[in-house]
């Protein structure tokens, strides 16, 4: 029936073509063919959104714009009021994987995918066209001797923006706001997404966020990239960016293509997820080095043996505790706060 309906609109696209004045690349064709091709309409709107992505912008083609973007919003109401079955039809959830679960945010063509690409194994989609990304993305990226899924979004923007990438953004550990400075006034990237959370209730801090105190809004913490700072103009950007948001949040410069600063990138992605890593060993034997205990930063040794086997917190008397105890095999109590790369033996 959903089919039968998208039928009634009057769209032909290449009578419109025809009439304007300017000439459409080659790739807006082969969009165009997926959409006609294309039997869901999700996949009718990942083409329309590809369509009016590598179109030229110019008053010739403004017809056709407006007519791309009524048919995505209509068929963004007719999926939304499609009836779905459980959530195997949901793109509002990523399993989680790893120490932490990061969401890039950014605007098109920004350089979510790139990141992506380079620091994971996942084969995330890179183009020179802006919404290339379509779907969530997840990949893992190594650290030392952890890992953390990164999920590249969908770009955040006044054409089209599915729900459902709120709903990923809302549950993540950590916001990953790529902003561009190989463009002029990046500053003007951060304000207008950081307008598009606020739309769907969410704000953005540089603090860990201990509790909502407004139920309305949830405030999440945030990582500012700058991306492509091998660019001409990108290190004066970046200085003007720290200048206006350097006291609330922390920006990182990185450069996917030279490489330039990507473990820094990496270092700045575990720092924003607070958490620590935590060893453990049997009395008598050696330390186990190969799989830590991911916890969050302030956690006591009641905590590490609750995330050894929940049995071992009522069990618990003591543990002795090596790394930053100025006494290595020092004995500590319960409360004992750990750090990162602690190596903790329980007795019970």
């Amino acid at each position: 029936m959903l089919a039968c309906s998208l039928s009634f609109f009057p769209f032909n696209i290449y009578q419109m073509v025809e009439a304007m004045p300017a000439n459409l690349p080659p790739p807006y064709f082969r969009a165009e063919e997926r959409f006609r091709q294309a039997k869901t309409p999700e996949d009718k709107i990942t083409a329309l959104r590809e369509m009016f992505a590598i179109m030229p912008k110019h008053k010739g083609t403004d017809h056709l714009q407006a007519d791309i973007k009524r048919r995505i919003a209509q068929l963004t109401r007719e999926a939304q009021q499609k009836p779905h079955i459980g959530r195997a039809d949901s793109k509002d959830h990523v399993d989680r994987e790893g120490a932490g679960q990061v969401a890039l945010v950014g605007a098109p063509n920004s350089g979510k995918s790139s990141i992506v690409a380079a620091v994971t194994h996942a084969h995330a989609k890179v183009a020179d066209f802006p919404f290339s990304t379509f779907d969530a993305m997840p990949g893992m990226m190594p650290f030392e001797d952890i890992q953390i899924q990164l999920i590249d979004l969908p770009p955040l923007s006044e054409t089209y923006t599915p729900s459902w990438v709120y709903n990923i953004i809302r549950t993540t550990d950590l916001i990953m706001l790529t902003v561009d400075l190989s463009v002029e006034a990046p500053e003007e990237q951060i304000l207008t997404l950081m307008g598009f959370l606020e739309e769907a209730h969410i704000s953005l801090t540089g603090e860990d966020v201990k509790e909502d105190f407004d139920a309305s809004v949830l405030t999440k913490k945030a990582l500012f990239v700058g991306t492509k700072s091998d660019a001409d103009g990108a290190g004066d950007r970046y200085s003007e960016l720290n200048e206006l948001y350097g006291e609330e949040f922390r920006i990182v410069p990185v450069s996917v293509r030279s490489g330039t600063n990507v473990e820094g990138m990496k270092r700045a992605i575990i720092d924003g997820l607070n958490v620590v890593r935590i060893y453990t060993k049997m009395p008598r034997k050696k330390p186990d080095m190969a799989l830590p205990y991911v916890l969050p930063r302030g956690s006591t040794v009641l905590d590490v043996a609750q995330a050894i086997h929940r049995d071992f917190v009522g069990r618990l008397k003591y543990a002795r505790i090596w790394g930053s105890e100025k006494y290595q095999g020092q004995q500590v109590q319960r409360d004992h706060v750990v750090a990162d790369g602690d190596v903790i033996e329980v007795h019970m």
